[in-house]
């Protein structure tokens, strides 16, 4: 397990070397386990890593309920897989069966990335979406450091959020969510590892809100859940008195209700595309030593995404 000095967005394991085939001269399996995971957009770029590198690997997806989980993870450590992603609902799951964890892992209690142990014969357990979300916001010219940052919602993806502004050096980050003892959970968690950031809970009021925030992250599953409700919070609001504008983040991908909202609003904003192929490059680099090729996954996704529309609206 890496020391406290690490860099989350290229965090690997020290001592381990990733090893491709089975002994048989297979390639290792690979892919994500969800319920449902039909949806996924990770095969489509994840092959396109292994492509780049002209490996013969297949990523795929397989749907996996809670009840089969435990007995899928003792079938692919037998079947001697190369590693897996998760997503919901198995990512406490996948804390729970990992035998060794990263500081990301810990800090957030979740895991989206297994690696075999070839000394112990478990899974080491990693979160990605913390380097991830990091290694995205260079993209928008901004940095965390020295920083006030809200994030609204409590929930388990703003709990990564959280602990990756605090190691990225914000000052203040504000936690805003109509169950305040939702979000004091996370306080009073994460508190201990980042003291040099004031954590605080807040309600959905920006007038309670930091005046000096620069950067406001929508963790809150409003664009899956009701995609065609309006987003409570006025922009202007929840801008403030910012100048220049905060930058606005919502961590799912598409045309939700914020980046509507934002976007009429003229501010600046970023949705979880970028994220989600920047966790999932670290992952593929995890399991394999080599550099994931981002722009090529990028465009593998969009792609993806534009088809998906065109069916949508043919």
């Amino acid at each position: 397990m890496t020391g406290a000095g690490t860099n989350l967005a290229t965090q690997t394991w020290p001592g381990v070397t990733p090893r491709l085939y089975r002994a048989d001269g297979t390639p290792r399996p690979v892919g994500v386990l969800g319920f449902p995971v039909k949806h996924s957009l990770s095969p489509a770029f994840q092959n396109v890593a292994f492509a780049h590198h002209n490996l013969p690997h297949r990523y795929e997806k397989w749907e996996i309920s809670p009840a089969e989980f435990a007995a899928f993870l003792e079938k692919a450590r037998r079947e001697d897989f190369l590693g897996l992603n998760l997503t919901v609902p198995h990512k406490l799951s996948g804390w729970e069966i990992s035998v060794r964890r990263t500081p990301a892992a810990d800090a957030t209690g979740a895991v989206n990335t297994l690696f075999l142990d070839e000394e112990a014969g478990g899974w080491l357990g990693h979160n990605t979406d913390v380097g991830g979300f990091l290694e995205t916001l260079p993209d928008a010219g901004y940095s965390p450091a020295g920083q006030s940052a809200v994030i609204i919602g409590a929930g388990g993806v703003a709990r990564a959020i959280v602990y990756a502004l605090g190691a990225g050096g914000a000052t203040t980050l504000t936690i805003a969510n109509r169950t305040a003892n939702r979000a004091q959970a996370i306080v009073d968690t994460l508190q201990p590892l980042l003291p040099g950031t004031l954590l605080q809970v807040s309600g959905l009021e920006p007038a309670e809100w930091p005046a000096d925030r620069s950067l406001i992250v929508n963790a809150t599953s409003q664009g899956v859940l009701e995609p065609d409700r309006p987003f409570p919070i006025p922009v202007p609001a929840m801008n403030g008195p910012a100048n220049p504008p905060a930058l606005f983040y919502d961590l799912t991908y598409g045309q939700t209700p914020f980046i509507r909202a934002v976007r009429a609003a003229g501010y600046p904003v970023l949705d979880g595309l970028l994220m989600l192929i920047y966790q999932g490059a670290l992952a593929f680099e995890t399991w394999t030593g080599l550099a994931a090729p981002r722009s090529e996954m990028l465009a593998a996704a969009e792609a993806v995404l534009a088809e998906r529309l065109k069916g949508k609206t043919s």
